[in-house]
This record gives structure tokens, sequence and C-alpha cells, in this order.
């Protein structure tokens, strides 16, 4: 795609930038985060040099013309307000805690790039196809060196963290994107490169469970909305049967050794057995012992906030929440900050009126990608249909996963979930834009070509085609 504004070229180079920096926090996880001049790292850097994309874009006002985004907006103005009288305070941790929100502007800069030039759209979903190529044979070695072996590994300049640590949530949500974009037929499926992501998602459902919720839950989703219900019924019964018979195959060669922390849980049918259990029951002691201390821990916020003194404003954002309701371990390093949930953290932090926002941009959001999957689906538009169906599962695997884990409260996965949100919103826009402007009925909208199927030079040439095709006048 050539772009031959001035505005239009720094937009180009501006989305190959974010497509770098999200392929960073993908493969490296906390360790590529934390490059960058304290307080000033590489997430916020490019989000200060997005804020300079969106204006150039001259979309300012086209990029609040949904509820989802209205929502957003409002938002972020609340934690401004939850913000702004603590840093005096708290310094630069009353910003690092806001930032579960006001990363949302990486919504708006997505939505402005794709609003100024629909032509992008296809461009995105070229580098994830590259992104896929890259992540998926590479994310469960760059895992199991990070995960097993991560103390061996030199850190990030400037700080104690390991240049390559990854996070089990972060794993699950990638390998269920990958899942459901070739579910939806945007990717041909190799046996090789479904190994890879077939080890990938088991690494991520062993050792977290809420990365378990995060796969299970989204992909059924999308094979259900994708009609596909007797396929789903065959395989969890294939499943079920290669479980049970490796479950009872394992103690053969294995030794099971129950976990006394998260990081040491084992790659076993045993440990993926506990998990489950744990989810719906009595599991292990370390299990419950974490699922527990949640609880308590969401308990007392529900109890100072919903039924307490902090309705209207919650504690702000800057204090350790941890340290207010005395949930921290002391040899937690770093500290922790978060209920673990990105729902009680926004209650917490911001009141009952910010998670009535929060909730009020998820229900919005997902009540946008279904209306245009089923109008996309009525005028068969298989292709727009599988569009909204990978955004919209995507997004919920992170969502799934945020509700057990600080996951947004984080870039690694704060910048991709708000990217897919953005995104999502620009898609229904000029989806609408490209195919019901027309007052003639006998007029057949033109459709965009998602697809990118057979050998890279065949790919190339549709993805050309497609581009020069559709773009805005």
């Amino acid at each position: 795609m050539i772009n031959t504004s001035t505005s239009g070229r720094f937009g180009d180079v501006y989305l190959v930038l974010l497509a770098g920096l999200l392929l960073g926090y993908a493969m490296m996880g906390k360790g590529f985060a934390y490059l960058g001049l304290p307080p000033l790292y590489i997430g916020e850097m490019a989000l200060l040099l997005g804020i300079l994309a969106f204006w150039r874009t001259g979309c300012l006002f086209s990029v609040l013309t949904t509820l989802p985004a209205l929502l957003l907006a409002a938002t972020m103005a609340w934690v401004l307000l939850q913000t702004l009288p603590f840093i005096s305070d708290y310094g630069v941790d009353a910003l690092r805690d806001s930032i579960v929100v006001t990363y949302g502007g990486f919504c708006f800069i997505v939505m402005a790039l794709l609003i100024q030039d629909s032509r992008r759209l296809n461009t995105i979903i070229h580098y994830y196809q590259i992104f896929l190529n890259i992540y998926v044979p590479a994310a469960p070695f760059l895992f199991v060196v990070s995960w097993y072996m991560g103390s061996l590994l030199p850190n990030t300049p400037g700080t104690s963290v390991p240049f390559l640590q990854l996070d089990p949530g972060a794993l699950a949500v990638h390998a269920t994107g990958a899942a459901v974009f070739a579910l939806v037929g945007f990717r041909k499926v190799t046996v090789p490169w479904l190994l890879f992501l077939l080890a990938s998602a088991i690494l991520a459902a062993v050792l977290s469970r809420g990365a378990m919720l995060a796969e299970v839950l989204s992909i059924t989703a999308a094979v259900l909305l994708l009609g596909k219900w007797r396929q789903l019924l065959l395989t969890a019964m294939a499943g079920v049967i290669m479980f049970a018979t490796a479950y009872l195959v394992e103690p053969v060669f294995f030794d099971y050794t129950e976990a006394t922390a998260s990081t040491e849980r084992a790659i076993s049918t045993r440990q993926v057995a506990n998990n489950v259990v744990s989810i719906i029951g009595q599991g292990d002691e370390q299990g419950e012992g974490t699922k527990e201390w949640r609880k308590e821990f969401w308990n007392s916020i529900i109890a100072d906030t919903v039924f307490g003194s902090y309705f209207w404003t919650g504690r702000g954002f800057g204090v350790n929440l941890a340290d207010v309701y005395g949930f921290r371990d002391e040899h937690d390093a770093p500290a922790l900050r978060a209920p673990h949930s990105v729902l009680m953290t926004m209650l917490g932090r911001a009141g009952v009126p910010g998670v009535m926002l929060w909730l009020g941009i998820v229900v919005s959001w997902l009540g946008m990608m279904m209306h245009a999957l089923w109008t996309a689906r009525r005028h068969g538009q298989a292709e727009w249909a599988g569009l909204f169906i990978f955004v919209s599962c995507y997004t919920s695997s992170i969502l799934i996963n945020a509700a057990f884990d600080p996951a947004l409260e984080g870039p690694m996965q704060g910048i991709w979930f708000w990217s897919l949100i953005g995104f999502g919103i620009a898609a229904v826009m000029i989806y609408r834009r490209k195919n019901f402007a027309s007052s003639d009925a006998t007029d057949t909208p033109v459709m965009y070509r998602l697809r990118f199927l057979g050998h890279p030079t065949q790919r190339r040439q549709q993805f050309e085609a497609s581009s020069a095709e559709i773009g805005l006048a």
C-alpha cells in the first residue's frame, strides 16, 4: 500500500512500528517492555508517537462516533480524575497503575489510522499473517527457555528483569488468536505449524488455569459461531480419549509431584486435571491456595467499595492495593500491586462508576461485533463474518485471562488488547461504509478480500489487488 500524502506516509510508518512493538511484546514479554529510559519505556514512547500519528490523520472526531469509543473516552476521563490527585504522593506509580485504561489511547490511534485509509485493514491482516509465520514456530521454544531457564538469561540493561520473560496467559491468548485465524479460513494449516500451535496451547493450559479458560472458551465460541458444532463434538471426544489414555499411561514413565508454587507446575496430564478440578471444585493444595487468596482479596475490595465508603471513587491510582488490604507477600519481587482481576482493579481503584464504565465498554464492543457478524452472515459475506469472529474471540481470550491475572495492568497484553479493540471498531465502521453507503438497492457492495491463502507470491498478489480495489476515493 502506497500513500502519497505526508500524513498518510507517516501513518504507514507508524503502523509498521506498532506491528514491531506488538511482535516484541509477544516474543520477549516483560524483558522487551523494560526497554527504554525509565520511566519512559518503549510502550510509552510508542504511545506518544502514536498520538502524533493520530493528530496528523485529521480523524479527531470520527473516532468518537460509536458507543464503545465514547464509553472508552469517558472511562479514560474518569481514570484521569482518579489519578491526578495521587501523582504528588505516589509519582510514577500512579501513572503506571492508570495504564489499565490509559493505554486505550492505542484504540483511538488504530481507529484513526484505519479511518484515514481503509486499505490499511488488509495491511494489518497481512502483518498478522507474517506475525503468525514467526511467532507460532518460535513460541513454544521461547516459552520453555523463559519459564525454565530464565535465571540463566541476561537481564534487560538497567533492570533485574531477564530480557526474555514470557507469561502463560500471553502464550494462551496468542495461541487462541492463531487458532481462530486458521479456523475462519484466513490461513492454511500445515502439520508442523499445527504441532507448534498445540505445544504452545498445552504449555499455557498446564501452567495457568486462567490461560486454560482463555483458550477453551474462546476457541469453543469461535467454533460455535462458525456453526461447526459437530466438528467440535468429534474433536472433544477424540481429545478426551487421548487425554484419558495419556493419563493412564503416564505413571508408567513419570512420577508426578504436586507443585508447591505455580512456577513448579509440571507438564503433566495430572496437572491439567488438577487445574480443571480446581476451576470447578476442590483442587490440589497449591491451586486452592491461590484461588482462596483471590477470593479473599476480591471480597475485601467489594466490601470496601460496593458496600463501603469508597463506592464512588475507589482507592485511586497509585496506592498499592495489596498493601492496603493486607494481601502482599513480603517476598514478592517486584511488589504485587494488583488483585489479579481487571474488574477488581477497576472497582478497587475507580469505584463502582469506574467498573460500570469498564463493563459498558466491553458489553457495547462485543455487541457491536456480534451485530456486524450477524449482518455479514445475513448478506452472505463469509469473509467479513470470519473477520469479526476472529477479532471478537481473540479479544475475548485476553479478557478471560485478565479476569484471573493482571494482564491489562501491563503493556505486554494491554497494548495488544486496546489495539484489537480499536481494530474491531474501525473494521465495523469500514464495513458499514463500504457495504451500505450506496443508496441504490441494486448496487452490489464491493467486498474486501481478506484471505491470504496459497503460495506467498499468490498471497502478495491478492493483497495488492484487494488494496487497489477497496481504497477510498
